[in-house]
């Protein structure tokens, strides 16, 4: 009986002992916003070294896709290069293009990877905040710069068919960027997790037994929308009009423009998406943002990966 006890005082022990799950967290400043790496796990050290290299396979997608900064990269060559001259893109940056040109016919234009001249003649993402519009003469020369049918592909590479066209990948780059991280996590064998971008996210697994929950923000007020319980390997992106914007002479001016007017688009206060792959969720927030309720929809019902939430305008 002493010994059994004895026995039975060791295990306890050994229980108590053992490292309960929780929370692993770190925040790095990348993609313009504050990327928060979340793990729930019981061996710490290991969620840290995974979270680490994440980091910096996010920096690398943020460093082979920028057009800011004098970073060299296969876009920026591009970029500059003369009119009807061929650039071999690096392969990882052609298969994106040809999947952002794909995304771009099936939300029928809204989004375009080819908005380069436009966004820099808005200043959204300058070091200083934008406060007056441009000229409508500045906008349509932007416009005439732009268009997915305006650059070519082949064997040789890709080609600007108009002189001055510019490729930014700023509204498909961040989801691919989480997802490459969600990648470095799975090689890790991390099964519980969650990569944060400004809102921009991408869920493994499960919290504990639990749902992962998530708050819908409102465009407009301080309180939720709403919230969504994860249990599985989903994305979530919103698109707002709140995230960059200001106001000149009584009315909102943001980042997300229209191809089409080349203006901010009127038609949503924000849309979140739900999709498999953050790369997907992140376009097409863009894409249905521009599109609205109404041809939004449509598209969503045209296809069978997106679920998508809207706020129109009031």
């Amino acid at each position: 009986m002493f010994r059994r006890f004895i026995f039975c005082l060791l295990a306890l022990g050994l229980l108590s002992c053992q490292t309960q799950p929780k929370d692993v967290k770190a925040s790095y400043f990348l993609l313009g916003t504050l990327v928060e790496f979340t793990i729930f796990t019981d061996d710490e050290a290991r969620a840290l070294e995974a979270i680490t290299l994440a980091a910096k396979e996010i920096q690398r997608v943020q460093d082979t896709f920028t057009t800011l900064g004098d970073v060299e990269n296969s876009v920026q060559q591009f970029n500059q290069a003369p009119l009807n001259t061929w650039v071999q893109l690096d392969e990882e940056v052609s298969i994106l293009l040809l999947k952002a040109i794909d995304i771009s016919k099936e939300v029928n234009g809204a989004f375009d990877p080819t908005l380069g001249q436009l966004n820099q003649l808005w200043a959204f993402s300058g070091e200083a905040s934008p406060k007056v519009p441009p000229t409508q003469k500045a906008i349509q020369m932007a416009l005439a710069q732009s268009g997915i049918v305006n650059i070519e592909h082949s064997e040789q590479g890709w080609l600007k068919k108009v002189e001055g066209l510019t490729l930014d990948f700023g509204a498909i780059a961040k989801g691919y960027a989480i997802d490459q991280g969600i990648q470095i996590f799975k090689q890790w064998g991390i099964q519980h997790a969650i990569i944060n971008a400004g809102g921009d996210m991408r869920i493994l697994g499960d919290h504990g037994g639990q749902a992962w929950r998530i708050a819908i923000r409102h465009p407009r007020h301080e309180q939720p929308l709403g919230w969504l319980e994860v249990t599985q390997d989903t994305s979530i992106v919103t698109s707002g009009d709140y995230e960059r914007f200001y106001m000149f002479e009584g009315k909102r001016y943001h980042h997300i423009l229209d191809p089409k007017t080349g203006m901010p688009s009127a038609k949503s206060q924000s849309v979140t998406v739900i999709a498999s792959s953050a790369m997907l969720a992140d376009a097409w927030s863009t894409g249905l943002f521009v599109l609205g309720g109404g041809e939004g929809l449509t598209a969503v019902q045209n296809t069978s990966h997106i679920q998508a939430l809207w706020i129109m305008e009031s």
